[in-house]
């Protein structure tokens, strides 16, 4: 072979390794449950959330469920915009609620999920809790 052979040979093996390789994988965004506060006769809910790619929205359906295991609250969390690699945190009152009560958050659906280039996201968030009272499910 000649030398601009050899070149072109291991310039097509590059490519063809470049295109063998993965795509860009998206990470999931992630939702702890950090604390649950009783606010008057509202039960205040707050969470942290990490998305390494960013958010530009994310809403999920959830459900709360009481000690007996019945729906208590069915509602969604707008958890807004994530910056890329930020951590936000959000608080949401549960009007008529008594912490003491909420037995599980179920996440029953991501209802919005969009990464900040503006295409959908790609994985389900993940979700979990802090506290050893409440249980996060999905």
């Amino acid at each position: 072979m000649t030398q601009i052979s050899y070149a072109l040979h291991a310039a097509l093996l590059a490519f063809a390794a470049l295109s063998a390789a993965p795509a860009f994988a998206q990470q999931p965004a992630v939702i702890d449950l950090n604390s649950a506060a009783q606010a008057g006769s509202a039960c205040r809910l707050t969470f942290t959330v990490t998305a390494q790619q960013g958010l530009s929205e994310l809403q999920t359906q959830t459900v709360l469920f009481d000690q007996e295991g019945g729906v208590q609250t069915f509602t969604l969390f707008d958890f807004g915009a994530i910056p890329s690699q930020g951590l936000r945190v959000r608080q949401f009152d549960m009007p008529q609620t008594n912490c003491d009560d909420i037995s599980m958050v179920l996440f029953n659906d991501v209802s919005i999920c969009n990464a900040t280039d503006g295409s959908a996201c790609t994985v389900t968030p993940t979700f979990s809790s802090r506290l050893d009272a409440v249980e996060v499910q999905q």
